[in-house]
């Protein structure tokens, strides 16, 4: 079962982590069963400020990035169910196209080579040193999204997923990092109703305690930063399903 490892509330980046700070609090897949690589992984994430979610199985690991857009995943190719590159392999052939950083103690030029070949976008060899861990995530994440629909609209609402930046009439809509998760996700699924649970998912870790009336709150908020910015769509609620971002009609307020 997958295992949320932790998150940062405020969305900002510690002063020792300038080199992640424009990709602010990205959620990364790490599939591992070494429990203790996994934590020491785990750890040095979420002290850089992302949200880290842990699988075991490569099983887990497809059904995790099926359902979540993770900035990177970290593979390792021991997986107890499957190898690993046949995980990387099976993801592109599901157009799943995030970054894969492959965790290996194979460290034979033909074994990277075979994986690259595969799907994968880099590799570590164990064992690493955590800085090498840093500088190769870092790497990746700076790489161009190769990610279709970085660029979304709707009436007059443009939200860019590579700069993080939501812009209204051409001008500039600040947001807090949730408000600008839950736009993107109901930009993105502008013509469906988006059950509250999936924002849930989407703007808390699985583990994370979140209380009743939080989505509301967030959905509130963006609802009067869009009227306040003169934003020529709004947020419907469907009362015990969701909400869903529609286009005003002429003459609406």
């Amino acid at each position: 079962m997958m295992n949320v490892a932790g998150r940062v509330s405020n969305g900002t980046m510690p002063d020792e982590s300038d080199e992640f700070s424009d990709v602010l609090q990205a959620r990364i897949l790490v599939v591992d069963d070494d429990r203790d690589l996994t934590e020491l992984v785990r750890r040095e994430l979420v002290s850089l400020g992302f949200t880290v979610d842990s699988v075991e199985f490569a099983e887990d690991a497809l059904m995790a990035a099926r359902d979540t857009a993770y900035a990177l995943m970290i593979v390792d190719l021991g997986l107890p169910d499957r190898d690993g590159l046949e995980l990387v392999r099976d993801m592109r052939n599901r157009m799943i196209e995030a970054p894969i950083l492959v965790l290996t103690a194979r460290n034979r030029v033909e074994d990277r080579v075979t994986g690259l070949s595969n799907g994968a976008d880099d590799y570590l060899v164990k064992p690493f040193a955590v800085p090498e861990l840093r500088a190769r995530v870092a790497a990746l994440l700076r790489r161009p999204s190769r990610l279709k629909g970085n660029h979304l609209s709707v009436a007059n609402i443009v939200v860019d997923r590579d700069s993080l930046e939501a812009m209204v009439a051409g001008g500039s809509l600040p947001l807090p990092l949730k408000q600008f998760q839950l736009l993107e996700l109901l930009v993105r699924r502008k013509n469906h109703v988006t059950p509250k649970r999936m924002i849930e998912e989407a703007l808390y870790g699985y583990n994370d305690e979140v209380s009743t009336n939080s989505i509301e709150a967030q959905v509130y908020k963006l609802r009067q930063a869009l009227r306040s910015a003169g934003a020529e769509a709004t947020i419907e609620t469907r009362r015990g399903i969701g909400y869903r971002l529609v286009e005003l009609k002429p003459g609406e307020a």
